[in-house]
């Protein structure tokens, strides 16, 4: 803390003190002898006497009453402090900035434990107590049960945290007038010039670097009103620049803005009511917006509690307040005494994308192509704030040559920034795969590509010459059907590295949940991430989640069938690719297999093709002997190309180990192993 506000600070505790001072005098005078080894111990006739002749709720001590008219004002000196600014956010009266004072004095000098002590005839009491700060801040009874409201629950040093009212350990069952007053931890920091979150919020509230960044989407109603401070929905999938646009708005306004992850704070070990008070109180300190996201983790039944708790005090907060959900949601409150604005977002289109790409390269001189700028905008359907960091990142990296950005540097930003936050739901697979090791008949291979080529030409076709009729959904399906290792996850490889698209192999087994409702939740999540970064989705083992629907014959049925109805809207909806593949083509729910684009089958390889999956997954670095016959190993051996690709590496570490070239002893006993994992036999 620098010196001057300092001073500032010792000034404001020259009125605190002449209050204290005058209570002193008034202890002497009244004969107040804390020393007294007996006192409290033994209560004599004449004491109960005094008690009974000053009166109902009397003064300090017998006899006296405080010795001021009026409260001197505190506000004026402490303009630019710290503590001014507390002052002022939470409006609080010339009362509670002295009752504030009173309990913060111990913490900034020592002095007033032992002065504490000594009014409270209790060395021990090193803080005030409600009784203390009662009769040293009121003039009469009324004005000493205007300090006891004022240290109310509902009151805002109370409500909001500012202080804490404790029980004294040492006094079980004590009355209220006991409680020690003491200034919160966080508040004392903040008085003192620190900046530390609250730890008890910390992990669910985070604030936001500014956006310069224009929003997209039309918030002139919510700017027109932003000095009311209004309450906004914004709607929309995923992150759709939501949050940069609330953040662009508030620094527009010269206001900050703290994020709050109500995910977070549903799973957080303490009461919902206190959160949302912490919370408040962070917001209230800071001069802060609030920013709340998801919103529909609230609409849940077991998390009502939380709701009314947090939407009451929003409905209070002086600060515009966001709210980020995915559906339409109304309040039950039609006659609420703050009214909510409502904007709906969505993905910019593709005219929108390829003027925000064009006019980012151009700010960093970035060497690309017309054709550049529109395969950009088709592959990535980024938000205005998420293309520019986008191309700051290849900016970054072309900085590192001491060059320009490219084309392979802006591919690369945007596929950083495309990375989903999935955890669990999902492997991200960096594809490397060429149609060169794609091993396949002639037709799966040319389906393939056609699928490539519809992901290329789509905005051709679609917006160009007007197929696309403004419909949703206008991505490709596809159904890779067949046994286990003939090349499906390959090909996934393929169409990612061909299209430069990210791809995620979904983890099923992260996904499908046996509580109702949560498999439905983890899809969400998962398409609404892939939505933006255009992302490939690869479903292994598809028919563990697009299995038939069977007949309902109780509740387990029913929330099966429904999981499937779920999943087949959202990838009709969904604009990117999604790859189904499974081992039972048979399994597959009709409705699914109607609605692909695309149904490819891999067929087990013939011996022609299992000759050349085995050449290819020999590197020509690799020392075969001369005595490997290709042919003959793919007649005689009955693999398919995950198989073969394992056994070609067994035979190379057999052959290490022998320090030999690769024979075909030990290709065989390569394919040895892996039919013994097969579970099979293989004849010596």
């Amino acid at each position: 803390m620098g010196d001057s506000l300092l001073q500032v600070l010792m000034d404001a505790y020259t009125h605190l003190e002449q209050l204290i001072h005058g209570a002193v005098m008034r202890a002497e005078a009244a004969d107040h002898d804390p020393t007294d080894a007996l006192r409290g111990l033994v209560i004599t006739p004449d004491e109960v006497q005094r008690h009974l002749d000053a009166g109902s709720v009397p003064g300090l001590w017998p006899g006296t009453d405080a010795h001021f008219d009026q409260l001197e004002p505190l506000l004026p000196m402490l303009v630019g402090h710290p503590l001014g600014d507390l002052f002022d956010a939470f409006s609080l009266s010339v009362l509670e900035q002295y009752i504030f004072l009173l309990a913060l004095a111990p913490d900034l000098d020592r002095r007033y434990e032992r002065i504490y002590g000594y009014l409270q005839d209790d060395v021990s009491l090193r803080y005030p107590t409600v009784n203390l700060a009662m009769n040293l801040l009121g003039t009469d009874s009324a004005g000493r049960f205007e300090v006891w409201e004022r240290l109310s629950v509902n009151a805002p040093l109370v409500k909001h945290h500012l202080l804490e009212l404790q029980a004294d350990p040492a006094r079980a069952n004590a009355t209220h007038l006991s409680r020690i007053v003491r200034v919160d931890r966080r508040v004392l920091a903040y008085v003192l010039g620190a900046g530390a979150v609250d730890e008890r919020i910390s992990r669910v509230l985070k604030p936001v670097s500014a956006s310069l960044t224009p929003p997209e989407t039309d918030l002139d109603g919510v700017r027109a009103i932003f000095r009311q401070s209004p309450l906004v929905y914004l709607r929309g999938a995923g992150e759709w620049g939501q949050l940069d646009a609330a953040a662009a708005l508030c620094y527009e306004h010269q206001i900050s803005l703290l994020r709050i992850d109500l995910d977070e704070l549903a799973a957080l070990n303490q009461p919902y009511n206190q959160t949302v008070r912490l919370i408040v109180r962070e917001g209230l300190l800071t001069g802060s917006a609030l920013f709340f996201e998801p919103w529909d983790s609230l609409l849940h039944a077991d998390y009502l509690p939380l709701l009314t708790a947090l939407w009451g005090a929003l409905l209070d907060y002086p600060l515009p307040v966001f709210l980020r959900g995915e559906e339409d949601w109304e309040p039950s409150d039609l006659h609420r005494r703050r009214p909510m604005l409502r904007v709906a977002f969505s993905l910019p289109t593709y005219d929108a994308r390829r003027a925000s790409w064009e006019r980012f390269c151009e700010a960093v001189s970035a060497q690309v192509s017309s054709a550049d700028l529109d395969e950009l905008a088709v592959k990535f359907r980024f938000t205005q704030a998420q293309t520019l960091r986008a191309v700051q990142s290849a900016a970054d990296r072309a900085l590192s040559r001491g060059e320009s950005p490219t084309r392979a540097d802006l591919f690369a930003g945007a596929q950083a920034h495309a990375a989903l936050k999935l955890g669990p739901l999902a492997q991200h697979i960096i594809p490397k795969a060429t149609w060169d090791v794609l091993i396949l008949p002639p037709d799966p291979v040319t389906q393939l590509r056609e699928l490539v080529e519809r992901m290329k030409f789509r905005h051709l076709v679609d917006d160009v010459w007007g197929f696309g009729g403004g419909r949703s959904g206008r991505g490709v399906s596809v159904l890779f059907a067949g046994e286990s290792g003939t090349g499906k996850t390959l090909a996934a490889e393929v169409i990612g590295r061909e299209l430069g698209l990210t791809l995620y192999k979904i983890e099923l087994s992260a996904v499908v949940s046996k509580y109702i409702g949560e498999t439905e939740k983890n899809l969400n999540t998962i398409f609404n991430e892939a939505q933006s970064g255009n992302a490939i989705l690869f479903f292994d083992e598809a028919d563990a989640l697009f299995g038939k629907r069977s007949e309902v014959k109780d509740a387990r049925d029913r929330y099966a069938n429904i999981e499937v109805a779920y999943l087949l809207q959202r990838v009709e909806q969904y604009d990117g690719v999604v790859i189904l593949a499974t081992n039972f083509r048979q399994n597959i729910d009709d409705a699914f297999t109607r609605r692909l684009d695309f149904l490819i089958d891999f067929p087990f390889p013939t011996p022609e093709y299992r000759r050349r999956i085995w050449q290819v997954h020999f590197p020509a670095k690799a020392p075969v002997s001369s005595e490997v016959d290709w042919s003959d190993i793919a007649e005689q051996y009955r693999l398919a190309g995950g198989n073969i690709r394992n056994a070609s590496i067994a035979a190379a570490y057999f052959a290490a180990a022998d320090g030999r070239v690769i024979t075909p002893a030990h290709i065989h006993n390569a394919v040895r192993r892996e039919h013994q994992k097969m579970g099979r036999l293989l004849d010596a």
